[in-house]
């Protein structure tokens, strides 16, 4: 998926909050911000990838700033208010528990969107993540692939699952429990520190490494970039029946690439330029079939 003109908004307020999280000071964030503006201009254009894009203006942050983390507090936030909303669900989970197969299987891909609101790259660092993520347990899924992804995962052995953001894994890992009984299931998170996503620490602290597999993508490239990712990952990659894919970041990537088997993307529209793209509405949720 290429950039649309209203990119350009996403971005610039991505390196102002990132700025803001690197620096207290008023003069460090106008130098950061300036400093900045020259690298969107250099990868700024209608062949972009918003998810490449990214990447290369986050690592120049990271790069001028000295700071190789910028977002690790917000990180942190995500991991604790992840686990509050747990707390407050956990009732309804267990309603679950003796629901048929497809009514589970889709609450609980609902459950991992809900847990992608908790997003501060498309989002603003200030968003009601609380009032965002009832309003998307309430919705519907705009593209309902569920039936197909139950019927592929009857039919095959093994799951390679993208991870996106820190905060959502947790509620990556009660869907990757569900798939569990299925098939094989390894997950996958970035190889470093870029934006909000997860590393291979977050995993950890939310214990999903207790649950499945985790390896990292290699690198610290925003989606999925082949070209620099590990031996490893692509090796699993390739041993993969079904790739599922959360987030808009490995949405804009993999959708780059032709690949020889079904990939799911499971995450909320939460730009015009992606929502244009699926031809649904802003604030949408999607469970799609490639």
């Amino acid at each position: 998926m290429k950039i649309k003109p209203e990119c350009a908004t996403c971005i610039v307020r991505q390196v102002v909050d990132a700025a803001k999280e690197i620096s207290r000071e008023e003069e460090v964030q106008f130098k950061l911000i300036s400093d900045s503006l020259s690298c969107i201009k250099e990868v700024y254009g209608p062949k972009a990838v918003p998810a490449w894009m990214g990447t290369k203006v986050h690592r120049y942050i990271k790069k001028i700033s000295g700071n190789q983390d910028p977002y690790r507090r917000l990180k942190e936030r995500a991991n604790k208010l992840a686990m509050r909303y747990l707390k407050n669900i956990e009732g309804d989970l267990k309603k679950y528990d003796t629901k048929p197969p497809m009514e589970r299987l889709r609450y609980k891909v609902k459950l991992a969107i809900a847990g992608n609101v908790i997003d501060f790259g498309p989002y603003s660092t200030d968003v009601d993540i609380d009032k965002k993520f009832r309003e998307t347990l309430e919705r519907d899924l705009r593209i309902d692939n569920s039936r197909e992804l139950l019927q592929d995962l009857r039919e095959h052995q093994r799951i390679l699952y993208l991870c996106d953001n820190a905060g959502e894994i947790l509620f990556d890992k009660i869907l990757l429990e569900e798939l569990k009984g299925y098939c094989e299931v390894v997950a996958a998170v970035k190889g470093g520190p870029i934006l909000n996503d997860a590393t291979l620490e977050d995993a950890k602290y939310v214990g999903l490494d207790k649950v499945v597999k985790v390896i990292t993508t290699g690198c610290d490239a925003i989606g999925v970039n082949f070209q620099e990712a590990s031996q490893e990952f692509l090796r699993e990659f390739e041993r993969a029946d079904i790739v599922i894919a959360k987030g808009m970041g490995n949405f804009e990537s993999l959708t780059e690439y032709s690949i020889e088997k079904p990939v799911y993307y499971i995450f909320k529209a939460k730009c015009p330029p992606v929502a244009q793209f699926l031809d649904v509405e802003v604030g949408d949720n999607i469970l799609l079939k490639s």
